[in-house]
């Protein structure tokens, strides 16, 4: 059966930076530490609903950061400590996409910069690392923007074999963070250990497929089976050259609910979800588990 995907009129994107000092004039704090293109898009929406932002003692705080994770443990554990919550919202049309959560994230980073804090993406419940802010007109979806990352395996006990394709079924991986660009979030279970990062690449190439369509509302019926392309893997990281030389994979797509879609083996595959992981992808995506993108040269 076709999937039909709904992408929305306007979707909202939200972060938080954690701080324990008064933000004072905070678009002054902002617009001083971004970069200038940065700094003239974000002037510009800065009181809209586009970029709303709105500074709170953490007691009285509309965001709850108790549960904050991160890569960073220390980091982590300073935004669910932190006395000020400043929040960051867009309310966007979609066809703001992606550049209207880019900047929203700017702004956030800017404000942690000015203030030592903790940007926070309340999509994914994790705190950012402040990185620079790269050029303008580069978007990475693997720039922390969809919130699934490899697990450790949930159970000590767990039976399987290293070299086992089937040896169990572990391993859930769901996207958070899908929905700020009008896209349902996505989810492939019942992986065998051994396979978890080739579910995990699979899972951001279908994002990445999916992410053009974002920018356009309305309902769209998608095929059951989605190809996925080397170029498909290859944009994820912002890299420019293609990343296996072999031809398209294809993934089949459910309705798992309203809000997400699951990834499952094409239906013509005779084996189970485990076998194909093993045995239809390149190899490249049972390795690797993340690059540098390339950059674009200066203008």
């Amino acid at each position: 059966m076709p999937v039909t995907i709904t992408v929305p009129e306007e979707t909202t994107a939200g972060f938080v930076v954690a701080a324990d000092r008064d933000p004072g004039d905070l678009t002054s704090a902002v617009l001083q530490r971004l970069p200038g293109p940065f700094a003239a898009a974000v002037s510009m929406r800065i009181g809209t609903p586009r970029l709303v932002m709105a500074c709170h003692r953490a007691a009285d705080s509309p965001w709850d950061l108790s549960e904050v994770t991160g890569a960073d443990h220390e980091d982590a554990e300073r935004a669910r400590q932190a006395t000020r919550h400043i929040g960051v919202t867009s309310v966007l049309p979609v066809g703001d996409l992606p550049s209207g959560p880019h900047l929203a994230r700017a702004t956030a980073k800017a404000i942690a910069e000015s203030l030592c804090g903790v940007p926070v993406d309340l999509a994914s419940n994790q705190a950012l690392p402040v990185v620079p802010f790269g050029r303008f007109d580069e978007f990475v979806l693997a720039d922390h923007w969809i919130g699934a990352a490899l697990p450790s395996c949930p159970d000590s006990r767990c039976p399987a074999d290293e070299d086992a394709i089937d040896g169990c079924g572990c391993v859930h991986l769901t996207t958070r963070g899908l929905y700020r660009f009008g896209l349902p979030e996505l989810e492939i279970t019942d992986v065998a250990c051994p396979h978890d990062l080739a579910a995990l690449n699979i899972l951001r190439t279908t994002a990445q497929r999916l992410l053009p369509l974002g920018r356009h509302p309305g309902e769209h019926t998608m095929p059951t089976e989605l190809m996925l392309t080397s170029p498909d893997f290859s944009a994820f990281w912002g890299h420019r050259d293609p990343m296996w030389d072999d031809g398209p994979i294809p993934v089949r797509l459910t309705e798992v609910a309203h809000d997400r879609l699951g990834i499952r083996p094409p239906a013509n595959f005779p084996g189970t979800l485990n076998e194909w992981l093993w045995d239809e992808l390149p190899p490249i995506l049972h390795e690797l588990l993340s690059c540098e993108p390339d950059h674009a040269p200066p203008t």
